[in-house]
């Protein structure tokens, strides 16, 4: 038999060559326009319709094709004989006698499993098998490392050698019985063979050449950057040289004519983008410039994807749409964020983020009613930051107060948990089955079935349950809920979902597989030196020289390789820019090395790079002259309620009342994650009304067994917030130094008459506004103190100090002690804030205080009269109420002159 082989330049005319040296080969074996009996592999399937283009085109009329696929689809057949072992099953393999060995820490076996899969599978690929037993693979590494007698080396080898060839005596890996089935199609050849192959050198390509050449006629069609022509390719193969030991850049470039590099820059443009933003707006800019010049076939290689994900939506808002050939990883999808939402509440025992994240998913409960659903998840919301339950659905579920809608998805989420079962262990198969009938429980499979992600991701589960169920009854291949949870988010951040709906002239890809295919244009984007760098080496063995030792390629041909891919790229494509970041977070992000090297050339006479363009501002329509918001409310919804928080509201800002009560968007509280100074305040309030139940007065108790009661009370309050943060101890310790002071202070009010009479009493007061009108007056008083002889002083706890009380007291906006005073009528001695932190306790009294709650009554009546007659509310507050304001922005004030 015979081997023809032919180089050609992988440029534009790489396919029409190609297509005429098959009809030659054709010609010469069978029949010229019959290759029906040949078999034509291909390094890419997208490479078989301009092949059949041009074979048709240059036949000049039918064309019998010959039987064409990539090497995976041609012994897909005899492969499917071999039952090899599929790689989550091999995996597990590894991790289990790993894990028996008891050789590695238990959260480093996923990663050395990964590790020596990739080294096993590379080895298999190249023919290169390690040494026959354990001290022949350590002298190896020690030769290459230049050590000996070392103990992690020793380690290593031991390792490598007792998993490889534990993973030889079951069924072969995947890689492996690729090989075995490709010497099955070679002899199974009828015909003559036509091999593409993407690179000059065959690789382990070379082996099944050898074994077809001597059957069959074979025809080797390999591409050499060394045949392109014209002023791009003489200058690239100055800029990347084939050879590793080539001259310096300046003695390559020195006799290169101003006109070579000013006919590359009219093909080629390099772009250079201050922010990630810019980056992703110059690459939809110059996609759309290239469509609106008429080019139909543009390749977006998306080194940086997530400065491609942005460019991609720019095109879509234009209505753009991409095709993207590579995928997405699932882990980026809907579906797969729903699933790790739920797994994160299952974890976390429903912490309460985590948990309101998922009901709020969109892809669950599709046989609930939407708005009943979503009052729910607002009710449980609210409830969380009042109960300040940070997590746990049982606790939720037995709170009191808890809404029907409510109740209804947290008995869901407790029937799901149950089937679950994350307290116990299992094998991966059975986690899987598990995992999908909670989902079930949640509703969540109809909406996966709608969704093109969701069905793929389903497709993955069933997969994998199909391939692990065996080693279920293994011990060696049970875990627990967290080790289980590592394995599943590894499997969802190496799986790809593919949108294969979308057909466009615009396809996103990457290098690799732009290799020999031709484009009206391409734009690499993301050619910095993070993003555009040979694949990383593996994590062990990653030494140069164990490379060379074991027979495997090292990181200088993967250097080459990308300087072809990227020669190629450009060759192939009329048009073509390289864009990257250049600035990320005021440092400078420098371009990748090929890059520079390119720049560099270019810019012999002139800066080369493109700076992006400003994009135009969007039209809007003209309008007058900015003024503060100064909105009426409608009487219909003015507020019938008033506190003392929403009457310092009005009084502070009309605007901030009407946002507020109004229009209703209050923010909810924040359920805090530690304990803060308001909560601290709220903590101080409780103690102090259950001592005083319990101790009205102190005079007949010694001061041995008050600081006793209030330690054990103060002890018992902070217990769970301490539970839930060890932090909070820091104020259960702040407070604890002031409870001496405090007994002092109140057997100081005692010793003047004041006795403690009740705490946290609700007051109600419906108020007449006159013309039929009224408003009800609520407020809760810390604490009541009366004299015996009818008159009552109102305190109010402040976890502050006593200086900046008694400033607040003489503010006349400040209206909290003034507005109790009127709840509470006539006999009001005393209203005063209670310091409770600080160097010194005591009060902070306000002057006069009936004379102040009875001015305060005729504002009161006099504002909501006014709001019932139409007044305006305008944006008034000063720079102090500003400040903290969750309004701010949407009142204006700021953009007034």
């Amino acid at each position: 038999m015979s081997l023809v082989s032919h180089s050609l330049a992988p440029d534009r005319s790489f396919l029409p060559a190609a297509a005429r040296h098959i009809l030659d080969f054709a010609g010469q074996a069978t029949q010229a326009c019959d290759l029906s009996h040949a078999s034509l592999l291909l390094p890419n399937l997208k490479l078989a319709a301009p092949l059949n283009a041009a074979l048709f085109e240059l036949a000049g009329g039918a064309v019998l094709l010959p039987r064409s696929n990539t090497l995976s689809g041609m012994v897909a057949p005899w492969l499917a004989s071999l039952e090899a072992m599929p790689d989550a099953r091999r995996q597990l393999m590894l991790h289990a006698l790993l894990r028996s060995r008891e050789w590695l820490d238990e959260g480093m076996l996923w990663d050395v499993v990964a590790e020596l899969t990739q080294l096993f599978d590379t080895l298999t690929e190249h023919a290169a098998p390690l040494p026959d037993d354990e001290a022949g693979l350590l002298a190896c590494l020690e030769e290459a490392f230049e050590l000996r007698n070392s103990q992690a080396l020793n380690f290593e080898a031991k390792l490598v050698n007792a998993l490889w060839r534990a993973e030889a005596q079951g069924k072969p890996s995947r890689v492996a019985a690729r090989l075995l089935a490709a010497a099955q199609w070679l002899a199974a050849l009828d015909g003559p063979l036509i091999i593409m192959l993407e690179s000059h050198q065959a690789g382990p390509l070379q082996a099944l050449i050898d074994q077809a050449a001597q059957r069959v006629p074979v025809l080797l069609l390999r591409p050499d950057r060394a045949l392109a022509e014209g002023a791009l390719a003489q200058l690239l193969a100055r800029v990347w040289p084939a050879a590793e030991d080539a001259p310096a850049l300046r003695e390559r470039m020195h006799d290169v004519a101003p006109a070579l590099i000013g006919d590359t820059r009219e093909r080629l443009s390099l772009l250079a983008a201050d922010s990630l933003e810019t980056l992703g707006e110059a690459v939809a800019d110059q996609v759309l410039d290239w469509l609106e010049a008429g080019k139909r076939s543009i390749a977006l290689i998306a080194c940086d994807r997530l400065a491609a994900r942005r460019a991609r939506a720019l095109l879509e808002r234009e209505g753009v749409l991409v095709q993207d050939e590579t995928g997405w990883k699932m882990v980026t999808t809907r579906v797969a964020a729903v699933v790790d939402a739920w797994l994160e509440v299952l974890a976390s025992d429903a912490w309460h983020r985590a948990l309101i994240d998922l009901l709020r998913a969109p892809l669950l409960f599709a046989d609930l009613d939407a708005l009943s659903r979503a009052r729910g998840v607002d009710a449980l919301d609210r409830l969380i930051r009042q109960t300040h339950i940070p997590n746990g659905l049982d606790r939720l579920r037995a709170a009191e107060n808890l809404a029907p809608e409510s109740a209804l998805l947290l008995d869901r989420l407790i029937a799901a948990r149950a089937l679950i079962k994350p307290e116990q262990s299992a094998g991966i198969a059975e986690w899987l089955r598990r995992l999908k009938s909670s989902l079930e429980l949640l509703g969540a499979l109809p909406h996966f079935q709608q969704d093109q992600a969701g069905r793929q991701w389903l497709e993955w589960l069933e997969t994998r349950i199909a391939e692990l169920a065996e080693q279920d009854g293994s011990r060696d291949s049970r875990f627990r809920f967290a080790a289980w949870r590592t394995w599943f988010n590894r499997q969802m951040d190496a799986q790809l979902y593919r949108d294969e709906s979308i057909d466009s002239p615009v396809i996103m890809t990457h290098l690799a597989a732009t290799r020999l295919r031709h484009f009206d244009a391409a734009i690499l984007i993301g050619a910095d030196s993070e993003h555009l760098a040979p694949p990383g080496a593996p994590g062990w063995l990653t030494h140069a020289g164990v490379r060379r030792a074991l027979g495997l390629p090292g990181l200088a041909s993967e250097r080459l390789q990308l300087r072809e891919d990227l020669a190629g790229l450009l060759l192939a494509s009329d048009a073509a820019c390289i864009a990257w970041q250049s600035q990320r977070r005021d440092e400078a992000l420098m371009p990748a090395a090929e890059v520079a090297l390119l720049e560099t050339a270019l810019s012999r006479d002139g800066d080369c790079l493109i700076r992006p363009r400003a994009r135009p501002c969007p039209a809007s329509p003209q309008l007058g002259a900015t003024t503060p918001a100064a909105p009426a409310a409608p009487p219909e919804r003015i507020p019938q309620r008033l506190s003392a928080s929403g009457l310092k509201a009005l009084v502070d800002c009309p605007y901030r009342y009407f946002a507020r009560y109004v229009l209703r968007l209050g923010e909810l509280e924040e359920l805090s994650e530690g304990m803060e100074k308001k909560d601290f305040g709220e903590q101080l309030h409780l103690i102090l009304h259950r001592f005083h139940s319990q101790f009205p007065r102190l005079e007949a108790e010694s001061d041995e067994v008050l600081l006793a009661a209030l330690e054990a009370i103060t002890e018992e309050a902070f217990a769970q917030a301490i539970e839930r943060n060890f932090q909070d101890h820091a104020w259960r310790l702040r407070w604890r130094a002031q409870l001496a002071d405090y007994l002092a202070w109140q057997r100081q009010r005692e010793a003047g008459g004041w006795f403690w009479q009740g705490g946290e009493v609700n007051i109600e007061l419906e108020h007449e506004l006159g013309g039929g009108r009224s408003l009800h007056l609520f407020g809760r008083l810390d604490r009541v103190d009366a004299d015996g002889k009818g008159l009552h002083a109102l305190l109010d706890y402040k976890s502050r100090g006593l200086k900046a009380l008694r400033e607040q007291v003489k503010d006349p906006d400040d209206v909290q002690l003034a507005f109790y005073t009127v709840l509470q009528g006539r006999h009001v001695a005393e209203a005063a804030y209670v310091a409770l932190d600080g160097e010194a306790l005591g009060t902070a009294p306000l002057a006069e205080p009936e004379e102040r709650a009875a001015a305060l009554l005729d504002c009161i009546t006099d504002s909501f009269n006014a709001l019932h007659d139409g007044a305006a509310m305008p944006a008034q507050g000063t720079a102090l109420a500003c400040a903290y304001c969750e309004m701010r922005g949407l009142c204006r004030k700021e953009w007034v002159s």
